[in-house]
């Protein structure tokens, strides 16, 4: 009988936290991290300021927010507004004397359109991801992004790089310093003054060191 009642209620607290998240991902997209305040998240999901505490205070609630936006983005169903800029075609052109390693391989292209569209997506909500590399040092607990995100983004990774011919061990080695690498670039991009284009370089130089090092082992 218990679990008759449990399971309702369940449901229906996830319905409301759902509703709360997608009201703050709104918001906060819309008018940032320091102009939505808990009061306007409630107003806009139609519950209490208390019930959107349950959920977690204001850096808490970005951090569930950005932990949706990077699940949508690796599983292919989050839609980018119009770009002003594409990080895609930075470093293309052919004429310029010096610009970022450019992928050699279809492999290294592939790895860089893995993380292309968190690049894209940090690039084009840049205040409001310096305020989420803030949030993450504050929040308790461990955000979604250093568990089944992970795992799941590494699994890709690994799987291009065995394809290849890197053994199946320095494959993972390889994917987990790849998925470390893009977290550490995000958040020096966040923290610093970092440029885009810097952050784009960093990242295609980790891809083709991993590719080309690894590959001879």
């Amino acid at each position: 009988m218990r679990s008759e009642h449990v399971h309702p209620r369940s449901g229906k607290r996830r319905q409301t936290e759902d509703r709360i998240i997608d009201a703050a991902a709104k918001l906060f997209l819309e008018h940032g991290f320091r102009a939505t305040t808990i009061r306007a998240v409630a107003q806009a999901a139609e519950v209490s300021v208390g019930r959107v505490m349950a959920v977690g205070d204001k850096d808490a609630v970005l951090v569930r927010c950005f932990d949706r936006w990077i699940g949508q983005l690796q599983n292919g169903t989050y839609t980018p507004p119009p770009r002003r800029t594409s990080l895609s075609r930075r470093g293309t052109d052919t004429g310029a004397e010096k610009g970022p390693p450019r992928p050699t391989s279809a492999v290294q292209r592939h790895l860089f359109e893995l993380f292309l569209p968190f690049l894209e997506f940090f690039a084009e909500h840049e205040d409001l991801s310096r305020d989420y590399a803030a949030a993450m040092m504050r929040v308790k607990g461990e955000p979604e992004v250093f568990n089944t995100l992970a795992v799941d983004l590494q699994s890709r990774l690994s799987e291009s790089l065995v394809s290849i011919g890197i053994n199946e061990d320095h494959a993972q080695a390889s994917a987990t310093a790849l998925y470390d690498s893009y977290l550490g670039i995000l958040f020096r991009w966040a923290a610093t003054t970092m440029s885009r284009d810097d952050a784009v370089e960093a990242m295609l130089a980790s891809i083709v060191f991993h590719t080309r090092v690894r590959s001879s082992l």
